[in-house]
């Protein structure tokens, strides 16, 4: 996510960088939250996760499925026949949710496998990994770990620009006319690059910490003698649109 930033922001779209930034502040969020306790059975939950969620794209492959059908189903506008062109796809298919199922049979994870069921009950899909650990949501992660400010200051603004919610960042009203925003500016360009610096730097620190403390000592030494200054000079642009 990083290098996605340093692409865009290199090519003057820094209304398009909220994306991957917003991005890699919730993997620095999940990272954290998974370092700070209990971290054995919350990266467990995470791995069982991705590895039912294989199980569920594979099954969607293999002709007859209930996934298969309504996958098929929720497709019919493309008029597009994933077989077509791979006709082993459906027993490429069966092998892999046969490795899935191998590998989900490990005592350890076959208890968290069939947690996954049972709090799903009756819904079409999966809970959030992180709901059967004990934060139903990604701002209950940044309450936990007091980074709410973050969280409202900046993740909200990704999100608005994820999901296109709003149409000031597009358009600017002017007496009785308006005007568009060029595709490309550096509006924002300081926080944006602020945010993703302090980030950065936050997550690594806190992954030597507990993977490699030696470390802690030449990454700080690192950051004084050759980031610092750049850090604190960073140039704010101001655009009169």
């Amino acid at each position: 996510m990083l290098d996605a930033i340093e692409i865009l922001v290199s090519s003057g779209a820094v209304y398009a960088a909220h994306l991957p930034a917003r991005a890699a502040f919730e993997a620095s969020l999940y990272l954290e939250w998974i370092l700070v306790s209990d971290s054995e059975k919350k990266a467990t939950y995470y791995y069982v996760s991705n590895l039912r969620q294989e199980r569920l794209w594979a099954s969607r492959a293999i002709q007859g499925t209930p996934e298969s059908s309504d996958f098929a189903d929720a497709m019919k506008d493309l008029n597009f026949d994933i077989h077509q062109n791979r006709p082993s796809l459906s027993k490429e298919a069966q092998q892999h949710i046969a490795e899935v199922n191998r590998i989900l049979s490990q005592p350890e994870l076959t208890k968290v496998d069939k947690d996954f069921d049972k709090q799903r009950g009756k819904r079409k899909h999966d809970l959030e990994w992180h709901t059967l650990v004990g934060a139903k949501s990604i701002r209950k992660i940044a309450e936990i770990l007091h980074r709410i400010p973050e969280y409202d200051l900046f993740y909200s603004k990704g999100s608005q620009v994820t999901h296109s919610a709003s149409y000031k960042d597009h358009i600017k009203f002017v007496g009785r006319g308006f005007h568009f925003k060029p595709i490309r500016h550096l509006d924002g360009i300081n926080v944006l690059l602020n945010f993703t610096v302090s980030l950065a730097l936050r997550t690594y620190q806190m992954t030597l910490r507990y993977y490699r403390p030696g470390e802690l000592q030449a990454f700080s030494r690192q950051y004084a003698g050759e980031w610092r200054e750049p850090f604190l000079k960073m140039k704010s642009v101001k655009y009169n649109f």
